[in-house]
C-alpha cells in the first residue's frame, strides 16, 4: 500500500497540517535568509517531549485557533452592517443630492428661459436698429446718387463749356490764320510793286544811259 493513501485519510492527515495556515490566493515568497530559518519542533522533535505536553498544546492552539475564526467572522459581520449603513446613508446623501441638483436644475432652466427671453428681446431691438441702420443708409445712398447726378450735372456742363471754349479758340486761330495770310499777300504784293519800280528805273537808267551814249556818238560825229 501506498503511504500517502494512509497520511490522505481525514483523521490522519489533521495530525500532518499546519493549524496556523491560511489560504492565500497571492504567490507566495518565503524568506531564504539563515536567521528566517527556524526549526518546526512540533514535527520534528514531537517524540524529544512527553506526549501529554504536546496533545495540550495542540488542543490549546487548536481553541485559539477556532477564537480567532470567531472573531474573524464576527468582524467580517460587523464590516458588512457598517458598508451597509454606509450605503444607505450614501443613497439617502444621493437622493438629497439628487433632489438639490433637480432644484438647481429647475432654477438654472428658469434663468436660462429669462436668459432667453432678454436675448429674444436684444435680438428685437437690434432687428430694429438694424431697419433703421438700413433705412438711414437708403436714404444716404439716395443722397449720394443725387450728389453724383449733380457732379456728372456740373462735369457734362463743364464739358460743354470747354468745348465751346475750344471751338472759340479754333475760330480765333483760323481767323488769324488767314489775317497771316492776308498780310502775307499784302507783302507779296507790295514787294512785287516795289519790284516792278525798280525795273522801271532801271529801264528809266538804261534808257538815260543810251541817251548819254548816243549824245556822245554824235559829239564824237560832231567833233572828229
Amino acid at each position: 500500500m501506498s503511504l500517502w493513501s494512509w497520511v490522505n485519510q481525514p483523521e490522519e492527515l489533521k495530525n500532518f497540517q499546519n493549524p496556523l495556515f491560511e489560504a492565500n490566493s497571492l504567490v507566495i515568497w518565503p524568506s531564504v535568509a539563515p536567521q528566517s530559518l527556524q526549526l518546526w519542533e512540533g514535527i520534528f522533535l514531537r517524540w524529544n517531549r512527553p506526549s501529554r505536553y504536546l496533545d495540550e498544546a495542540e488542543e490549546e492552539m487548536k481553541r485559539i485557533i477556532d477564537y480567532n475564526r470567531f472573531l474573524q467572522d464576527k468582524v467580517n459581520s460587523m464590516k458588512k452592517q457598517i458598508t451597509q449603513t454606509e450605503t444607505e446613508g450614501k443613497v439617502d446623501e444621493v437622493d438629497e443630492v439628487d433632489k438639490v441638483d433637480e432644484m438647481d436644475k429647475v432654477d438654472e432652466m428658469d434663468k436660462v428661459d429669462e436668459v432667453d427671453k432678454v436675448d429674444k428681446v436684444d435680438e428685437v431691438d437690434k432687428v430694429d436698429k438694424v431697419d433703421k441702420v438700413d433705412e438711414v443708409d437708403k436714404v444716404d445712398k439716395v443722397d449720394e446718387v443725387d450728389k453724383v447726378d449733380e457732379v456728372d450735372k456740373v462735369d457734362e456742363m463743364d464739358k460743354v463749356d470747354e468745348v465751346d471754349k475750344v471751338d472759340e479758340v479754333d475760330k480765333v486761330d483760323k481767323v488769324d490764320e488767314v489775317d497771316k495770310v492776308d498780310e502775307v499777300d499784302k507783302v507779296d504784293e507790295v514787294d512785287k510793286v516795289d519790284k516792278v519800280k525798280k525795273v522801271d528805273e532801271v529801264d528809266e537808267v538804261d534808257k538815260v544811259d543810251e541817251m548819254d551814249k548816243v549824245d556822245e556818238v554824235d559829239e564824237v560825229q560832231e567833233n572828229p
